[in-house]
């Protein structure tokens, strides 16, 4: 006849293996500083001076007429036809007979 095992035992065989707890890993460097993330967007603004030939350039490129780059620019618009390259077409003469 068999006869039961008396006492405690720490093996239960019904039970899962437990996992090791995760132990913190002990360094001997400084911790290092956190990272910070900035998530705004930096508004500060830069400004570019552009010569006046630029400008009417530019203003030409955006499809502005002559006379509305001369008014943005405060230029003549013989100035603005200079930067641009636009020559005037010289006044007819009517010959004498």
């Amino acid at each position: 006849m068999a006869s039961p095992i008396s006492g405690g035992t720490t093996f239960d065989v019904g039970a899962a293996p437990q996992a090791a707890a995760a132990q913190p890993q002990i360094t001997n460097s400084a911790p290092a500083a956190p990272v910070k993330q900035d998530n705004k967007i930096d508004t500060k603004a830069y400004t570019v001076k552009l010569s006046e030939d630029a400008q009417v350039q530019l203003l030409n490129t955006q499809g502005q007429s002559v006379s509305q780059i001369s008014v943005l620019t405060d230029l003549s618009t013989k100035a603005v036809d200079g930067y641009l390259g636009i020559t005037q077409p010289a006044p007819a003469t009517i010959a004498k007979k």
